[in-house]
């Protein structure tokens, strides 16, 4: 069993975390961040981190003391999360950014992906991201473009211009279901984890 450090002193956070991740991880539970840099002082082991933005008075400087503890993968959660705000977090080494009471299942998966080196994003975050940043760049066509179906590429580019799950069912006129199916057999096909990576891929 892998240990996840909990950061933050909210009570229905704590809780919320522990009860999604009681018997996939052994969690620790901090509530001071001086006691937090303390124990990463002497815990030199690669940890994740599971850290609440609501719990610290300043995140920018927060992250800048983090940085000396390189082993720890830190992942930003927040009640209120904001994708503006976020997107100015990303380049401080932070492997991941959520809603606080993100539900058990994206919790696991999230640690997962992010303990095998991926990012993970929530999703309003993802797509600012590809709208903002990636949108209006000159496309190219990726190699991988010629394994996938008519219907396949069409979701591809609508995922690289930024559209979500419920958009392009809707444009499609499909079942979201056979949309996420169609989003699956596109990133196994493109190599790709997640929706940046293959929007990226368009740049």
């Amino acid at each position: 069993m892998k240990k996840v450090i909990l950061f933050t002193n909210m009570s229905s956070i704590k809780k919320h975390w522990q009860n999604a991740l009681v018997g996939s991880y052994e969690t620790v539970s901090v509530e001071s961040f001086e006691e937090l840099l303390e124990y990463l002082e002497k815990y030199d082991e690669r940890v994740a981190l599971m850290l609440d933005e609501m719990s610290v008075h300043n995140i920018e400087e927060a992250l800048l003391k983090l940085k000396k503890c390189p082993h720890a993968i830190i992942m930003i959660f927040n009640a209120l999360p904001e994708v503006y705000h976020a997107s100015t977090l990303l380049g401080s080494g932070i492997k991941g950014y959520e809603n606080s009471y993100i539900n058990k299942e994206n919790l696991l998966k999230m640690l997962s992906s992010v303990e095998e080196g991926n990012n993970w994003l929530f999703a309003d975050l993802t797509y600012f991201i590809i709208n903002k940043y990636m949108q209006n760049k000159k496309r190219g066509e990726p190699e991988f473009i010629s394994l996938l179906t008519e219907k396949e590429k069409d979701i591809a580019l609508m995922i690289a211009d930024g559209l979500s799950n419920k958009e392009i069912a809707q444009r499609e006129k499909i079942a979201l279901s056979t949309v996420k199916g169609h989003i699956h057999h596109i990133f196994e096909k493109a190599n790709v984890t997640d929706r940046i990576s293959l929007a990226l891929k368009f740049k």
